[in-house]
């Protein structure tokens, strides 16, 4: 079919004179136009003239009301979905920065506000609402008895929510569950526990795209329970915590009962690895044994590995010889992080041979903790094997690493070429005497060669062996005193103490600086620590002997005003000058008789020595001069040489609280056990307990006042909960202007206060 156009003989709008009475009509604006259009014409009544004078015709581009320019829209819809971003990360700053006033039901509070305003806000604040969801503190009382439950209102609401809005429940990847009230923490309470597991797990069950679980990590005895049961059903989880103890019942004997006592059965061999099957996109995998005795076969352990294709980080603490050991050890495969801790079945041999395979190739982030290494050349073996090692983290406590005596050293022993942060931690060979005969002193005397692992990590720095290292961590460098903090950048400022560690300070500081390196504590305690690096940095500050002479003359001519001797030190306050010489230097200059031939001598003293290598690079050697720090991972936790361990972590996964109100114990006999929070110190014993003379002078240890005695480690609490008048907790009170219905909510925990350990912070 063809259309054929024609022009017609008469024009279609006929030219007619302008009247003289006529009147020029203003133009309607765009709206107007609009708006006649929608009332004058429909889809069915528009015109349908062709006109070939256009490419196409005026009205089709006002063909339906769908096809309106979108200035038409509202405001909300034209805002581009980055600008809604950046308010809702603002808005949660405000509630969650530092020395804010909200917290995180308040800011959950207003997105839901927000929501609730118009689609597109709705739209916006879904995906920050549900995608990680915590729940923090308490349920309310008037919540609990508006739904007629015991506990867990906040999660029975949160089910049903997700169980009728799929779209909801396909956003939550991060769930943290909260915590079970104390009143169920005290003493056996097997069923309220069980009752709660099972609660966590229905919520758990609706969620089918989860990939965190935070809050809780329950023992796993090789028996069947619904929360492990849910979290093997989700097949992108990218992160679990194995806490695996003794079969509970063995009802079938294993193969390996002769060899190895306690072993799974098969059919608990088979359940356990059935729940790895899922976990095709499992990043993040913790093991971790009750007792040292969790049933964890070497065959178990590389099939488990098998069945995880995307495993990066692992940690793996607390097995015997006979769950883990080198040849396990050979079957990881490549990763990224990896943790080892109180594994006797590792061995030097077994490390030197990991790191030489090309698996470990892949490794990053490398911590031994307790391992027992007794050579340093295994830890020099694994530095320059891990090409791509940036961080190493290790701890031994009793068993001090050295080399053979008979043997010719060269420098760098210790090298990395990729190395930023170092934790070294390691045990000297005579810690008793470490501090109380003081050969040498950082920044003053010499450090003398010794056959100890600081002073072979002191010369490798210096050596240029670790090229990119940013940052040194060392709580015990005792011996000898204070050789890795010589060889850092100095301290900011000179102050290495805190605030609060003038609390820990001993007696005998506060009087001359003699008697200070008496006193000097001992340990891997950071506030230790930080006490005796800022002793070595006031003594060598107040050191006018071995420092850099100074000499001011004048070659101007021979007079010398009246007024030039007072004028020097008119502005220089007293105990200032006192303390750096400087008053001494003054009273010398004033008694001296100047030559009136040759230059005057207006100022002359000693300028103390560096406290530590100054600049970002050794102009050398090139090779980057680290960073002295002393702060632990949580701010608080100063055992254990500010490391995050595993005591922290299950404490703030309920794993403890779960195990005791069970029936279980997660620690053997042999460990400290933890002071409980709610039974603070007496002031007797925190008079005490440092070692360092009772409130008439004497000392409590009972030794000679002439015989110097290293006083005892402070003491901190292992869980870092504070005391209930101590909490930072919020109600809501900042918006109290909209009346205490609006803002008052259940009393809970601040972020700083409530925040859990991640699993991360363990590498």
């Amino acid at each position: 079919m063809s259309v054929v156009a024609t022009r017609t003989e008469t024009p279609v709008v006929s030219y007619n004179s302008i009247p003289e009475n006529h009147v020029d009509c203003t133009v309607h604006s765009r709206t107007s136009s609009i708006s006649s259009y929608r009332t004058n014409y429909t889809t069915s009544t528009a015109p349908t003239t062709y006109s070939p004078s256009s490419p196409s015709s005026s009205y089709r581009q006002c063909d339906s009301v769908n096809s309106l320019p979108k200035l038409t829209e509202p405001i909300q819809r034209r805002i581009p979905h980055e600008v809604y971003e950046v308010i809702i990360n603002h808005l949660e700053e405000l509630h969650k920065g530092q020395h804010q006033t909200g917290c995180t039901t308040c800011f959950q509070r207003d997105l839901h506000a927000l929501s609730l305003t118009c689609r597109s806000w709705e739209k916006a604040v879904r995906g920050p609402l549900y995608h990680s969801i915590h729940i923090v503190g308490n349920d309310s009382p008037a919540q609990l008895k508006k739904y007629r439950l015991k506990r867990g209102s906040r999660l029975k609401l949160l089910r049903r929510t997700l169980r009728e809005r799929k779209l909801l429940a396909n956003l939550v990847y991060e769930l943290r569950v909260p915590q079970l009230d104390l009143l169920f923490t005290t003493t056996k309470q097997g069923p309220q526990w069980q009752e709660y597991r099972d609660l966590v797990a229905s919520v758990v069950m609706v969620c089918p795209n989860l990939e965190r679980l935070l809050g809780l990590s329950i023992p796993y005895h090789h028996e069947f329970d619904r929360l492990t049961h849910a979290l093997s059903t989700r097949k992108k989880l990218k992160e679990h915590t194995w806490v695996l103890g003794e079969p509970a019942e063995v009802s079938e004997l294993s193969p390996r009962d002769d060899s190895c006592p306690g072993s799974l059965g098969p059919s608990q061999m088979f359940e356990f690895l059935d729940y790895h099957n899922s976990w095709t996109s499992l990043e993040t995998m913790m093991l971790y044994g009750l007792n040292g005795n969790g049933a964890l076969e070497p065959s178990i352990s590389l099939r488990m590995f098998n069945l995880l294709p995307s495993l990066r980080n692992l940690c793996i603490t607390s097995f015997n010889k006979d769950s883990f050991d080198d040849n396990t050890l050979m079957c990881l495969p490549p990763l990224e992080s990896l943790r080892l801790e109180n594994l006797p079945g590792i061995t030097d041999v077994g490390l030197s041979q990991y790191t030489s395979r090309p698996e470990s190739l892949s490794l990053k982030t490398l911590v031994l903790i307790e391992q027992n290494v007794e050579s340093l050349l295994v830890i020099s073996k694994i530095l320059a094997s891990l090409r791509g090692l940036e961080r190493f983290k290790i701890v031994q406590t009793e068993k001090c690493p050295t080399l053979p005596g008979d043997h010719m050293i060269f420098q760098p022993i210790l090298a990395s070429s990729t190395l930023k942060y170092l934790h070294w931690d390691v045990a000297c060979p005579d810690p008793g005497t470490a501090l109380t005969q003081l050969d040498t002193l950082p920044f003053q005397k010499p450090t003398k060669p010794s056959n100890t692992p600081n002073y072979h990590l002191a010369q490798s720095i210096i050596s240029a062996g670790f090229p990119q290292l940013e940052a040194l961590r060392a709580p015990s460098d005792v011996e000898p005193p204070g050789a890795l903090q010589a060889v850092c950048r100095p301290i900011l400022k000179g102050q290495a103490l805190l605030r609060p560690d003038r609390y820990s300070l001993p007696r005998s500081s506060h009087g001359s600086v003699n008697t200070r390196p008496l006193a000097l504590p001992a340990g891997n305690n950071l506030t230790s620590a930080r006490i005796r690096a800022q002793t070595f940095i006031d003594m060598a500050a107040k050191d006018t002997e071995t420092g850099m002479p100074v000499l001011i003359q004048d070659y101007s001519d021979s007079y010398v005003p009246d007024n030039a001797q007072n004028s020097q030190f008119e502005d220089e306050p007293d105990q200032e000058m006192d303390d750096y010489g400087i008053w001494a230097a003054c009273e010398r200059f004033k008694h001296k008789d100047n030559d009136h031939n040759g230059p005057k001598t207006v100022y002359e003293f000693r300028m103390p020595t560096l406290m530590g290598r100054s600049g970002f690079r050794d102009p050398a050697t090139g090779a980057s001069i680290p960073h002295f720090i002393l702060r632990p991972d949580i701010p608080g936790q100063e055992l254990d040489g500010g490391l995050i361990g595993w005591r922290q972590l299950l404490a703030s996964n309920q794993s403890l609280s779960y195990a005791a109100g069970v029936g279980v114990n997660c620690f053997n006999s042999g460990t400290p056990s933890i002071p409980p929070p709610e039974e603070p110190m007496s002031p007797s014993s925190s008079i005490s307990r440092f070692g360092w003379g009772s409130l008439s002078g004497r000392s409590m240890t009972g030794t000679s006042p002439t015989t110097p005695t290293t006083p005892l480690t402070p003491i901190s609490s292992a869980l870092g909960s504070a005391l209930p008048w101590e909490k930072d907790t919020c109600t809501g009170t900042w918006n109290h202007k909209a009346g205490r219905d609006w803002w008052f909510h259940m009393e809970r925990d601040r972020p700083g206060n409530s925040e859990l350990v991640d699993v991360q912070q363990l590498f």
